[in-house]
């Protein structure tokens, strides 16, 4: 399992500039109405070991709270291109539940928010999963 969370860590540190950068941009977009900035991790439905990583305000008139941040609410994504994924993370083991899968990406996001977000808002933020994935979701990430 240590290898998996490896080469999938691996994977997502190419990426932690990229992901940082909408993270700072969603940090300044919060206003009053924001109660809470949530990122979510979704897993595909066939447990291969694809996901996508998508960023949401939490407050009144979700539609129009978010739409100022549509642009970056993506942070990350795992598609189906012609040469196999992309980007190329591995496959999520059989032997594993997607658990593991959801952990790593919860760590790299709590890094990611760490280096770029810390210490820069008061609003709180948490890591989760909507199919109630990961051993510890939701995680707070606090400046403390």
């Amino acid at each position: 399992m240590d290898d998996y969370r490896s080469r999938l860590r691996q994977v997502l540190d190419a990426h932690s500039a990229e992901v940082g950068a909408r993270l700072r941009f969603i940090a300044d977009a919060v206003t009053d109405d924001v109660r809470g900035v949530v990122l979510d991790v979704f897993t595909d439905q066939d447990g291969e070991g694809s996901f996508n990583v998508w960023a949401r305000f939490d407050g009144p008139d979700f539609f129009a709270l978010n739409k100022p941040i549509d642009a970056h609410r993506h942070l990350f994504g795992v598609v189906h291109g012609a040469e196999g994924w992309e980007p190329d993370v591995p496959f999520l083991p059989r032997s594993a539940g997607q658990d593991v899968l959801v952990d790593t990406v919860a760590d790299w996001l709590g890094a990611v928010w760490d280096e770029h977000v810390r210490g820069s808002t008061t609003t709180g933020w948490e890591i989760d999963s909507p199919d109630g994935l990961g051993t510890d979701l939701p995680r707070p990430l606090t400046a403390d």
